[in-house]
């Protein structure tokens, strides 16, 4: 099988990490050809060319995005739509048997496939219909019937994630199956979970570029609630960007007065490390598709304190972690309770590197990804 992934993005944030793994599964484990696309170079290129996949740089614009007003948004898709012939080419010149689109937000390797009736696999990794930062010239409804309509099969990385689609397209059920993202060991995972772990909660964790809808402030807030109780947690914001962000975020700390507690980190190439030294990780997104961090958090054995929203119910719901209501005050009165009672602690950090080790032995979804386009083929 020739598979050809299309990719938004050439960095290696949670979405392009799973494509790595998905392509290291086909083209290592399973021996197919691989080709992927991406939209321009980064860091993930040499990820891919590692596997023996062949990668190509193919500009293209992306249909939605955080500054995707109606002007901008229209200039985009109109951009994205010019794209579409590059695509065409590069399916003549490459032939695949399948084309998998990685992420919602780029449509023209989609449109190709279907102008080339080469079989699609769309993966949404979104909160297509909820999530703010996902602004379009096209009403969001627009965009998930587009989605069902260009597929052969579309993959939902989360039951709350098919559901936004389902939501918008009742009859995309009958080609839409939930497979999660992989979550690999090494850099961009964790290791076996740490039995050492302190009976104290004081040092916390939230990785993720900064925005509204990833909580950093919402974490900062909660921090100076604390402070005012008496109790001075320490919190590393990690992944936030660059500098203008890593400044808005410590002007912030300032504003409320805990400057001295807040560490900012621009990017890590090391997750597992910073796991490891925090006593609990924060997920804090209001819409969160998956959430790759709290995978990676029980992986290490730290337990997960996340809003009750989005896919994290649905991974917490094996243990591991806290759901709080997605408030500030919240938050803040979860982590009172939690550095006031020891034992309640030290049982969910148990239950957390539990729940680590049986995450660890479970097999990769790279593989059943891989085996569903495999089918998709062989009925194609």
């Amino acid at each position: 099988m020739h598979a050809l992934f299309v990719s938004h993005s050439a960095e290696l944030m949670g979405a392009e990490r799973s494509l790595a793994a998905l392509v290291g599964e086909a083209v290592r484990a399973r021996g197919h050809q691989v080709t992927v696309t991406l939209p321009g170079d980064g860091p993930l290129r040499a990820q891919l060319a590692a596997t023996g996949a062949e990668v190509v740089v193919l500009p293209t614009r992306l249909w939605m995005g955080r500054r995707y007003g109606p002007a901008v948004g229209a200039v985009r898709l109109l951009q994205t739509l010019a794209s579409v012939p590059r695509y065409r080419r590069l399916l003549e010149r490459t032939r695949p048997d399948v084309v998998v689109t990685n992420s919602a937000v780029v449509p023209a390797g989609a449109i190709a496939a279907r102008i080339a009736r080469v079989p699609h696999v769309w993966v949404v990794r979104e909160s297509l219909l909820s999530n703010p930062s996902l602004r379009s010239a096209l009403p969001r409804a627009v965009i998930a019937r587009l989605i069902a309509r260009l597929s052969d099969g579309v993959v939902a990385v989360s039951t709350y994630a098919a559901g936004q689609v389902t939501s918008a397209v009742p009859m995309a059920r009958a080609k839409l199956s939930v497979i999660p993202p992989p979550v690999e060991s090494g850099p961009a995972g964790a290791s076996e979970p740490a039995v050492d772990r302190p009976a104290a909660l004081e040092r916390l964790l939230l990785l993720g570029r900064h925005s509204a809808e990833k909580g950093q402030q919402d974490a900062v807030e909660a921090l100076a609630i604390c402070a005012g109780q008496g109790r001075a947690f320490t919190l590393t914001l990690a992944g936030v960007g660059d500098g203008e962000a890593r400044r808005h975020l410590t002007d912030l700390a300032g504003r409320y007065g805990v400057e001295t507690q807040l560490e900012t980190v621009g990017w890590t190439d090391d997750p597992a490390g910073l796991y490891a030294r925090a006593d609990a990780t924060l997920m804090l997104s209001r819409n969160e598709a998956y959430g790759r961090v709290t995978l990676e958090s029980l992986r290490s054995g730290t337990p997960v304190i996340g809003y009750r929203a989005g896919a994290t119910t649905e991974i917490l719901a094996g243990g591991g972690g806290l759901l709080v209501d997605p408030d500030a005050g919240a938050l803040a009165s979860a982590l009172l309770e939690l550095a006031a009672d020891r034992e309640a602690f030290g049982r969910l950090t148990a239950e957390a590197i539990r729940r680590g080790r049986e995450l660890a032995t479970e097999p990769s979804p790279a593989a059943r990804f891989v085996a569903y386009l495999e089918e998709l083929r062989a009925v194609s």
